[in-house]
């Protein structure tokens, strides 16, 4: 699993990660929370549905996904 911020592809398409990611793999829904949060692939920014995809991603086991959430319960926290 790579590590760090997700970085599409040049063949990434915001659809085909959306179609994995509702397919329960976990690296897409990462992949998909990434691009929802930073408008990555032409996606609309959209925190809310960005957590979504987090915590999905985090309850699959992905490492990146849990950090990410972790973080930004701790932003909001001490913001």
């Amino acid at each position: 699993m790579p590590h760090g911020p997700f970085q599409p592809a040049p063949d990434d398409s915001l659809e085909s990660i959306r179609r994995e990611a509702f397919a329960g793999d976990a690296q897409a829904q990462y992949r998909l929370a990434e691009c929802l949060r930073r408008g990555l692939l032409s996606a609309q920014p959209d925190e809310t549905q960005a957590l979504v995809w987090y915590r999905r991603a985090a309850a699959a086991g992905h490492r990146s996904a849990a950090f990410v959430l972790n973080n930004w319960r701790n932003r909001r926290h001490f913001t």
